[in-house]
């Protein structure tokens, strides 16, 4: 309140030129507002006004504090948070948008506590420039502690963070994807093991990758860390997109698609061995088809106790999902499941959006919400793209983000989904990269932010520069012609959930309306009041950090996971929580949306509700922990 009052001050001098007068006032708090209070007796007519420019001042204050309290979400500036994080971007002759159409997918956010003192701690990946390390001191303040931990990215151009218990000593360790370069080594995705705190607190890392196995140089996106063969430790999934200027195959025209796994844009499975090491097991487990893959969705599709792999694909390679058979291999059943996907699908999520205890899917695409855009950026060729389709054996796919509701079992023992995007009012948000799904304003049910931008408007590269039929590499680009093409910035957009029933653009409401280049993205309790604050890795901008600022009122529950000694976070685990005759459902895989890993902690908006009838939790051996009849808000299992 004293920064608003500071800054009327500013506004009420210079309008009124008042300076002379204004030194014969104090301020005086009544009922929490601070007032100017006259010390002028002799002067009538000045006290007159006096009276007058406070009524202007308080009325003025209050508006002002109103307006600035009145948006669920404030964002932090770096001089209050000391997070100064800017994934900045050197574009040239030879490395820009019209010669390379990666240079623009940005990097994520890691979330864990990497000290162990209870507050999450955050990890930023970046392209040209360090990545960073953020301690948490409290009171939502942040230490830059990235060279004394030694997790500086060593020179890659970083994507995707994993944060995860890799050798299971309690220790929050780090797995960094690595893409871009042309040389292997520096394209080789990074390990930092977390060696404890040093004298002074600060938790140390050591970079393992090669000792573990995984230091992967196939230009990598993100990866994910889950209990595939059901043996209790962790493996590795990983997801690539290949570098255009390494592989000069069009990615737009149809032509048969690489299922043999030859392709050099297949993703990797990694078995671990149960003794800090992996190994590649892609082609054995079926893990074979090629894409341009942006992310993947850990889930039990069919409720069947098995994690499957859902994996969105950009430009025209379909997406695939991939359901476990229990043996050790998955086979691709994307056609049974799915009627059709997004195109060039970027981030994705599979959670429960209207309170069903069923999982549903959200991916997200590039449908601008402006129809100018739509018209500038869209092709005419949809029915040839359909026909061609069938043709050469792809699923269909369209130029807008889905939402698949799963609407139960069929007899064959898989769901139904149906995309309802344009029903739930979610299916156009511009060129959108990760839906960060939870419940921001706890309620009870789950909202979603979605992360946008593209620093060069290029119309849809997608369709123009591979639809031309060039090879990447064969037109000369500079970068003039890079600075010629319009900067259009858009703010990213947050939706309420309107009771399970669809989704209401709350974006300006919520103070989520910034302009922005948004990459990267994660929900956390930063300051452990209740509420889910939000992070987002930006291009060329300062990264945002936004305080969630409900505090009280709705009631919520935060679950904390103790697993086995192979897998101490329960990676894998499935939760359900029921009141009132409703539901919540949850499963525990914190690495999701797009390029990052979110809070561990489970959190559960719980509206007006007190009293929890029952908690099950179905852990990845099967076993399961009940508990009822509980009015905690934070619980460990």
């Amino acid at each position: 309140m004293k920064q608003n009052v500071a800054l009327m001050n500013h506004t009420v001098l210079s309008n009124f030129s008042l300076i002379n007068t204004f030194k014969h006032f104090k301020i005086i708090k009544m009922n929490n507002l601070y007032l100017y209070k006259s010390l002028m007796k002799r002067n009538a007519h000045l006290n007159t006004l006096s009276l007058q420019l406070v009524f202007f001042l308080v009325i003025s204050i209050y508006s002002v504090s109103a307006q600035q309290n009145s948006t669920l979400f404030r964002l932090l500036p770096s001089s209050e948070s000391g997070i100064d994080f800017n994934n900045q971007l050197f574009e040239s002759d030879t490395l820009n948008i019209l010669n390379q159409a990666n240079i623009y997918n940005g990097g994520g956010v890691g979330i864990g506590d990497f000290n162990k003192d209870g507050l999450m701690d955050i990890y930023f990946a970046a392209n040209m420039v360090s990545n960073k390390l953020y301690l948490n001191k409290g009171n939502l303040q942040f230490d830059d502690i990235t060279e004394k931990a030694m997790v500086n990215g060593q020179g890659r151009w970083c994507t995707g963070v994993s944060v995860v218990d890799i050798n299971a000593d309690g220790w929050m360790d780090l797995y960094i994807s690595a893409s871009f370069r042309n040389d292997p080594k520096l394209r080789t995705n990074l390990l930092y093991i977390n060696q404890g705190n040093n004298e002074k607190g600060i938790p140390v890392f050591k970079e393992s990758a090669k000792t573990y196995g995984i230091a992967d140089n196939g230009f990598s996106t993100q990866a994910y860390f889950f209990d595939y063969d059901s043996d209790g430790d962790l493996d590795l999934d990983l997801y690539q997109v290949t570098n255009e200027i390494y592989d000069q195959r069009t990615p737009i025209r149809f032509r048969s698609k690489l299922t043999d796994g030859s392709a050099k844009n297949t993703d990797r499975l990694y078995r671990n061995n149960g003794n800090s090491t992996f190994t590649d097991v892609s082609k054995v487990a079926g893990i074979t088809i090629e894409g341009w893959g942006h992310a993947a969705s850990i889930t039990d599709m069919n409720s069947d106790g098995w994690p499957d792999i859902y994996v969105t694909n950009d430009f025209i390679s379909n997406d695939v999902l991939y359901i476990n058979n229990k043996n050790g291999t998955f086979t691709n059943q994307l056609g049974d499941y799915f009627k059709h996907t997004a195109w060039n699908a970027m981030g994705t999520d599979v959670v429960d959006i209207n309170n069903d205890g069923l999982v549903d899917l959200i991916s997200l695409e590039m449908l601008p919400e402006n129809n100018l855009r739509k018209k500038r950026m869209l092709s005419g060729n949809e029915y040839y793209n359909y026909i061609n389709n069938e043709q050469y054996n792809y699923n269909h796919q369209y130029v807008r983000n889905v939402l698949q509701l799963n609407s139960g079992q069929t007899p064959l023992g898989h769901p139904v989904f149906n995309d309802i995007s344009y029903i739930a009012g979610v299916y156009e948000t511009d060129w959108s990269w990760c839906p960060i799904t939870a419940d921001f304003d706890n309620d009870g049910f789950r909202d979603l932010i979605i992360t946008n931008g593209l620093p060069r408007d290029v119309t849809d590269l997608d369709y123009i520069t591979y639809g031309s039929g060039q090879t990447a590499g064969a037109q000369s680009f500079t970068l003039a012609m890079t600075d010629s093409l319009p900067v259009v910035k858009l703010a990213n957009y947050a939706f309420m959930n309107t009771n399970g029933t669809g989704f209401k653009n709350t974006s300006k409401a919520w103070g989520l309306d910034h302009e922005s280049f948004s990459n990267g993205g994660v929900y956390t309790d930063l300051d452990n009041d209740g509420d889910l604050d939000v992070v987002i890795n930006n291009i060329n901008d300062t990264a945002f950090v936004y305080e969630n600022t409900l505090n009280k009122g709705n009631q919520r529950l935060t679950v904390s996971f103790e697993g086995t000694k192979a897998n101490p976070e329960g990676i894998g685990a499935s939760l359900r929580v029921y009141y009132n005759e409703e539901q919540q459902y949850y499963e525990h895989y914190p690495t999701r949306g797009y390029l990052s890993t979110h809070d561990p902690r489970a959190h559960f908006g719980l509206g007006e509700i007190r009293n929890i009838d029952s908690i099950l939790i179905n852990w990845p051996d099967d076993k399961k922990q009940t508990i009822l009849h509980t009015s905690e808000t934070e619980i460990t299992f």
